[in-house]
Parts: C-alpha cells; sequence; structure tokens
C-alpha cells in the first residue's frame, strides 16, 4: 500500500478535515518512518493535483479532506458549535471557518440543523445553540422580573394564586409528575339580585353611595370561592355595562385609568360620554 492511499483511507474515516501534521501522527503507526513531514506534505500536494483530496487554506493551517466544501463546512462547525459553553451568534460563528468555506456556511448549518446537531433561534441576531433550550432558559432576568409583576398583577383576580414556578412549568410544556392536574372549575355569573345585595352592603360602609367597582369584585370572587367555581372579571363588567345602559345604575368615570393596576382596568366599564367608569350605585 503506498503512502498516498494509505492518507486518503485515513481522511476517507476522519470525521472531518485535518492538518498536515495530524494525518502525519495518524497514520505513522501503520506507515513507520515513510511518513515523515515531507513525505506527507508530498503525498497530500498529489492527492489535491489527482482530485481525490479538497485543501483549504494555506500554509501550515491547510486542512485535507476528501468531503465537498458544504460536507467539510458542516464537519468543521459541529465541534465549534458543541464545545461552545453557551450559544454563539450565527455571525461570529461564521467567521470562525476557513475563508474558503465560509460562503458555506449557511447550507452546513442547515443540514446540522436537520440532523438536530445545531438549533437556530430566529431574530435579528440569530443564535446558535448545540441542541433546542428549554422555553424557560430563554427568559432572561428582566424578563423574569416582568413575568412575576404580571403575575401579582393578575393574582387579585385570580381564585387560584399563579407563581413564577406554574409559569415556566407551561412554558416548558412540564408539570410535576406528583402534582394531579387541577379541577377545571367553571366561571359563575351572578344575577341582578345578588348584585343589589352585594351594593347594599358596601353602601352601609360607605361614606359616598358609589362604590368601586374592584370592590364589587372582591365580593364577587368571594362567592364563586365558596360555591367552587371562577370569577370572570369580564362577566361583571358584561352585567354593569348592561344595567347602565338600562338606566338602572350610575357610573362615575376614572380620570386616568392608565394610573390603575391592570386587574383593575380590566373592570373599567365604557360610558356613553368621557372616561370609563370606575365607581358606580344602584338607582333606587
Amino acid at each position: 500500500m503506498t503512502l498516498e492511499t494509505t492518507l486518503l483511507a485515513a481522511l476517507q474515516s476522519a470525521a472531518a478535515p485535518l492538518k498536515a501534521a495530524q494525518i502525519t501522527k495518524l497514520v505513522k503507526p501503520s506507515v513507520g518512518r515513510a511518513a515523515t513531514p515531507k513525505n506527507v506534505a508530498a503525498a497530500l500536494e498529489a492527492l489535491v493535483s489527482f482530485g481525490s483530496l479538497n485543501r483549504f487554506g494555506s500554509g501550515a493551517t491547510s486542512l485535507f479532506t476528501p468531503l465537498s466544501h458544504e460536507l467539510a463546512a458542516a464537519a468543521l462547525l459541529k465541534p465549534l458549535i458543541h464545545a461552545a459553553k453557551k450559544e454563539q451568534p450565527a455571525a461570529r460563528l461564521k467567521l470562525k471557518l476557513p475563508a474558503t468555506l465560509q460562503a458555506h456556511f449557511e447550507s452546513a448549518l442547515a443540514q446540522l440543523t436537520a440532523t438536530d446537531d445545531a438549533f437556530v433561534l430566529p431574530g435579528a441576531k440569530r443564535l446558535v445553540y448545540a441542541q433546542k433550550p428549554r422555553p424557560s432558559d430563554l427568559l432572561g432576568a428582566t424578563q423574569r422580573r416582568a413575568v412575576q409583576k404580571l403575575l401579582d398583577g393578575v393574582n387579585a383576580a385570580r381564585s387560584q394564586v399563579a407563581t413564577l414556578v406554574d409559569f415556566i412549568a407551561w412554558l416548558d410544556d412540564e408539570a410535576p409528575a406528583s402534582v394531579e392536574p387541577p379541577q377545571v372549575s367553571s366561571v359563575v355569573e351572578p344575577d341582578e339580585a345578588l348584585l343589589h345585595e352585594w351594593y347594599m352592603q358596601d353602601a352601609v360602609r360607605s361614606s359616598t353611595m358609589m362604590i368601586p367597582i374592584p370592590r364589587t369584585f372582591d365580593r364577587y370572587a368571594a362567592w364563586t370561592n365558596e360555591h367552587g367555581g371562577l370569577a370572570d372579571s369580564q362577566v361583571l363588567r358584561n352585567l354593569l355595562e348592561r344595567l347602565y345602559n338600562q338606566g338602572r345604575i350610575l357610573l362615575e368615570p376614572c380620570e386616568r385609568p392608565q394610573d390603575l393596576p391592570e386587574h383593575e382596568r380590566a373592570l373599567l366599564v365604557p360610558m356613553s360620554l368621557g372616561p370609563p367608569g370606575y365607581s358606580w350605585c344602584w338607582i333606587a
């Protein structure tokens, strides 16, 4: 077996393009003294000239392989992606390839993505991961704080408090195996008589006849909880809006709804003129 055939067989078995020094070390056990740097360099040049090998780069950093440009780019990209401790911008990763292979970066990356050897997060700054991340891994500290603030706002209108842990489990489509799925409760709707009863109870304790709608919602939520159901801000809002349009109740507008917390803004009742109503009273 000639040195050329030994080199070609070794490179056909290699997972990625190799430098001349790496090839010399690889074939030396089988070739012995003939595997000198000079002999290997000459044999590699011959194989390149015959079209049996491709050479990328120049000088001591040249890489040799029988792989096509696209396959060679993919073979070099894979270890670069998997050796990194975190995700890498695609533009920066491309520059790590030899200049002659950078034109094949996109097709090589698409090949690695198709075989699940890489995952690309789209966006203005594409990020390349060694594997598909969990959705919650994409949440930074600022985003987690924003989600927690959102939960703090909506929990006042929920019968069961939602936590950040619950949100992350939902985001990742996971649930603790030991936790049984909660029983689904239906929304319970109050009638006019019940609404009037709640109003009278609050009006007795109020210095004015106008009762804030959030206070009425608290009564509604407590009542639904006692009956094993759920309170829905839209249900109460629709009931008050209907009574307002029928001339059964009066509404007092909220001049600066933008200053209210989100769960209270959801309770505001549209009025025919001006800002939406925040407080209400029953017309005797």
